[in-house]
């Protein structure tokens, strides 16, 4: 093999970041967030997290997520929820399920999908992986 050839890989590295789905959060929770960042990289997704101070427009044409999870208690939910419908993304909304109002609020404002954070906790994995297909 000469200087310039180099093997091919049947599985590189960079291959699999190229199919690799990415997920972003929005959920000022910390102790929560990371449990969904957990349980994203443990099913294989390239996982991102939102600020509030972040522009969520600029972030979702930079990361093209499959998915954005959305908590109903953070500040700015609706831009975020509206910014990744612009970008095409599927939507996860989570809230306490005391206040009905807000999650159909969620619901109004283009999530695809919103449940009680109870529901979010128990059904993790199966509502990341559903959604972002």
């Amino acid at each position: 093999m000469g200087v310039s050839e180099s093997p091919i890989l049947p599985h590189s590295h960079t291959q699999e970041c190229e199919i690799m789905q990415t997920i972003v959060t929005f959920v000022p929770d910390l102790m929560f967030g990371t449990r969904i960042e957990d349980t994203a990289k443990h099913l294989g997704y390239r996982i991102e997290s939102l600020s509030a101070t972040d522009d969520p427009d600029a972030v979702m044409a930079r990361l093209s997520p499959a998915l954005v999870v959305v908590a109903l208690d953070a500040a700015g939910w609706e831009r975020t929820i509206a910014a990744a419908k612009r970008a095409g993304a599927r939507v996860l909304a989570f809230g306490s399920h005391k206040n009905v109002e807000l999650l159909r609020a969620a619901k109004a404002a283009g999530a695809d999908e919103v449940v009680a954070r109870s529901r979010m906790a128990a059904e993790m994995p199966n509502l990341l992986q559903s959604l972002s297909k």
